[in-house]
């Protein structure tokens, strides 16, 4: 997200996208003898800005940040372990998709989801994309694919994560990225939660098993019309095998319509904010509107109740 900032925070989310910088590396040839080195392959920076400013210090004792290099490019994730985390059983994984042009601590700023991760026990990964913006959108789904699955299994590496329970939830220039991730890595990611975003339908989506679905769109919102919300979420009934009628119910101006008649026990729900306009629900942050959801706790709380892959 979030596209609609206002320019206090937007000028601040832009300062912190981070610079290419310029790398090489030389390659030795195979056969009898050493090669020339080839022209210099650039190493481009896609860290994080927040974290790559000059003097910039991470007072946060929750909150680390990781890198790696993959496909040329330097990459960096931010993890949130709940300080009283029990780290002795299998803890459920959420991997963030920030908006654009932001990063994650950007985006966490305005959004505030360490704390709900707190409550609800999760870890939080939080990949950056690179400048702020994930290259899925600009046509390759290879390189974020690529990042986002590495950044899950070193996450797995390093913490007890309940393989059954990983989720990714995203906003705005994210949610492409993750509803792909919901077709592609399916057998790594259980459910796909998206507010204010849509999805790529021209797109082959085949996932190897079924996904959980959250899409929490306003029909005020001038940047994603609401228009493409429903047909993601028939598309998400295509594909989930779901049947039948949903349960509606309404809470303020979300109405909320849930299938779970679906294979594999998955669900696919859609949560129509009436008025509501593009933002983060429930941040207080770009043009809110009275009565809508805090997206932090519906999320949280949706991951909560969905059953646990066999």
């Amino acid at each position: 997200m979030v596209d609609g900032e206002n320019a206090g925070r937007d000028m601040k989310s832009m300062q912190r996208l981070a610079s290419t910088v310029a790398g090489a590396f030389l390659i030795i040839g195979c056969g009898g003898s050493t090669a020339s080195p080839a022209t210099p392959s650039p190493i481009e920076d896609c860290r994080g800005g927040t974290e790559t400013q000059p003097g910039f210090t991470n007072s946060n004792p929750s909150v680390t940040y990781m890198s790696l290099t993959l496909d040329s490019k330097l990459r960096d994730y931010r993890i949130f372990q709940p300080p009283a985390l029990d780290l002795t059983r299998a803890v459920p994984l959420i991997v963030i998709l920030h908006g654009s042009p932001i990063d994650a601590a950007g985006f966490e700023d305005i959004i505030h989801f360490d704390a709900q991760a707190t409550r609800s026990g999760f870890i939080a990964v939080s990949p950056n994309g690179c400048r702020g913006y994930w290259e899925y959108n600009n046509g390759s789904k290879v390189v974020d694919q690529d990042f986002i699955r590495e950044v899950i299994h070193r996450v797995e590496s390093d913490f007890k994560v309940d393989k059954t329970r990983v989720f990714v939830m995203a906003t705005s220039g994210g949610s492409p990225t993750a509803y792909r991730l919901g077709c592609d890595l399916s057998n790594e990611i259980a459910a796909v939660a998206s507010v204010t975003g849509e999805m790529r339908m021209a797109d082959d989506c085949k996932p190897a098993r079924p996904v959980s679905i959250l899409t929490m769109n306003g029909t005020e919102d001038a940047r994603i019309s609401y228009a493409v919300t429903e047909p993601i979420v028939e598309r998400w009934k295509v594909i989930d095998g779901c049947v039948g009628d949903p349960t509606v119910t309404q809470s303020g101006i979300t109405t909320t319509s849930v299938w779970n008649r679906c294979n594999g026990d998955v669900v696919v729900r859609l949560d129509k904010v009436v008025g509501g306009k593009h933002t983060w629900y429930g941040s207080g942050f770009a043009n809110p509107v009275p009565g809508e959801p805090n997206a932090n706790e519906v999320i949280a709380n949706w991951f909560s109740s969905l059953r646990p892959r066999a």
